[in-house]
């Protein structure tokens, strides 16, 4: 079973799915054989033909409209302009979505919408620094933590964002004022969040220091063309829950790609030294704590109140638990690279987790992806919400099971890492 997993590259899921697709196919075909005739056989094959034609002709249609819409995100000219064409670009990945329920393809579609806009959005910052005669920006690198880090990007994912520069100067300080602003306006950053902003000897500092205190981000003010930028301290990185997160799924994504490698290599260099450390291992013991959907006797736990009374949290009670399990397990392992896909296809290869488990995690990644997905949809916004009684009994199984395996996550992740604390 290695083996098989390992020949398919990075499609794992795409690959089940594309089997067990084709799996169906031909029993249907050898059922319609065994008791039709040729002419029975050779219409079915006609619809058949007919069906694949008219999805080839909506994936053709499908990447016309997107090339289109890229072209728009390239060319808008303010970043307000950015919010409508995101808007359109998610419609059309729902769609596709709910025509094909594919987790994968709808995250490759976001992480690509993701980069344009952010890409966008920085190069009108720049602009917008020329054009109020504040010069140009200075040599600079934007990283981002969070779902597109792990390239796991969905309709609305909330990222972090790290901008890092060489040299203390006034021109770093007014880029990121404008760069803060573009990515507000874009709808990439909620109001009064700024990204971490510093040199790369802060980030190394921090890095070593691991301060996980929280400041409120300072309120941006309007500043005229010639107004003096205030150098204010590098912010700390986020609390505990995020903390991990911010130092292992980070993504270059726009400026000085130097500079970015440097910035990822401390970072990998400070998760090595800290693996072995008495707080990696509080931390691994709280993300082992975290609670799921499914509790005891196996009943659902549900919102009790507001607007999602009675329904499941399955990003917080578990998708999030599955993402950080493996994160830390992989962590552990000395696997630093990918989502959670390579890292728990990574876990089996070096073997951390076997082959039984492995699979069945992977199922229940895809399992609470396509609902994280369809609460998207349904809310239009960063809520990831289903709601049991409309489950259908195969659906209330499939996120038991998927359940289950983080559970059986939980307690190997005690076993291992627990007992060193």
């Amino acid at each position: 079973m290695p083996m098989l997993l390992g020949t398919k590259g990075d499609e794992i899921l795409k690959w089940r799915a594309s089997t067990e697709l084709v799996a169906s196919l031909k029993k249907r075909l050898e059922r319609k054989w065994g008791s039709s005739s040729s002419r029975e056989a050779e219409a079915f094959l006609g619809t058949l033909i007919d069906s694949l034609k008219d999805e080839i002709s909506y994936e053709g249609q499908l990447d016309q409209e997107l090339a289109s819409l890229n072209q728009a995100i390239a060319d808008a000219p303010t970043p307000v302009a950015l919010v409508p064409l995101q808007a359109r670009y998610r419609e059309l990945l729902a769609a596709h979505f709910r025509r094909r329920n594919s987790p994968l393809a709808l995250c490759g579609a976001c992480n690509t919408l993701h980069d344009q806009v952010l890409l966008r959005a920085a190069h009108l910052a720049e602009e917008r620094m020329r054009d109020l005669g504040q010069g140009t920006a200075p040599v600079y690198a934007l990283l981002v933590s969070g779902d597109r880090g792990r390239g796991e990007q969905t309709l609305y994912s909330r990222n972090r964002y790290l901008l890092l520069h060489q040299l203390d100067s006034q021109r770093f300080f007014l880029f990121s004022h404008q760069l803060t602003q573009a990515l507000q306006e874009a709808g990439l950053l909620p109001p009064g969040e700024t990204p971490w902003h510093g040199s790369l000897t802060e980030w190394r500092s921090l890095l070593k220091s691991g301060n996980s205190q929280e400041h409120s981000p300072p309120e941006l003010e309007p500043m005229l063309p010639f107004a003096a930028a205030q150098k204010q301290a590098a912010p700390p990185l986020p609390e505990w829950r995020w903390r991990l997160e911010s130092m292992a799924d980070l993504c270059h994504v726009a400026g000085f790609e130097p500079l970015a490698e440097q910035a990822l290599t401390a970072a990998a260099a400070a998760l090595r030294e800290q693996r072995g450390r008495d707080p990696f291992f509080q931390l691994a013991r709280r993300v082992i704590s975290l609670p799921l959907a499914l509790g005891h006797f196996g009943r659902w736990r549900l919102e009790r109140g507001g607007e999602h009374h009675g329904e499941i949290d399955i990003e917080t009670l578990g998708l999030s638990p599955l993402v950080q399990l493996v994160r830390i397990l992989a962590l552990q392992a000395e696997v630093h690279e990918g989502g959670t896909l390579e890292r728990v296809r990574q876990l089996l290869y070096r073997g951390a987790l076997d082959v039984d488990l492995a699979e069945r995690l992977l199922k229940a990644l895809q399992c609470l992806m396509q609902l994280k997905i369809e609460g998207e949809i349904r809310s239009e916004g960063a809520t990831a919400f289903a709601n049991p009684e409309e489950f259908s009994m195969a659906l209330d199984a499939r996120l038991r099971s998927a359940l289950e395996a983080v559970l059986n996550l939980q307690k190997i992740a005690y076993q291992r890492l627990v007992g060193q604390v």
